[in-house]
């Protein structure tokens, strides 16, 4: 088997993964309502609700992962520079591990 040939099955294989995970999350985000003759029609969602609904939990998801990373990173723990001195423990007794 070649380079290009298990380049392409991984990216074709990458692809179809994709697109089966975004049709199922699709079809998940569009059963927003029950559907049936005994339940009253729902209003539809616009243009705008559909971008929250699929890109807004993303996005928001994507800023708090961000976020946290930001805040946490810029303080980061330094210890301090090792001693000469030996550590022992109260009384010269063994220490328990």
């Amino acid at each position: 088997m070649t380079t290009a040939s298990t380049t392409v099955r991984r990216a074709s294989t990458l692809a179809a993964t994709f697109l089966i995970t975004f049709i199922a999350g699709a079809t998940a985000a569009f059963a927003d309502a029950p559907v049936g003759d005994d339940w009253p029609a729902a209003e539809g969602r616009g243009v705008l609700g559909n971008l929250v609904v699929f890109g807004g939990g993303t996005l928001a998801l994507f800023a708090v992962v961000a976020l946290f990373g930001l805040l946490t990173a810029r303080n980061n723990y330094v210890p301090p520079p090792p001693s000469r001195e030996l550590a022992t423990t109260p009384g010269n007794t063994p220490a328990q591990h």
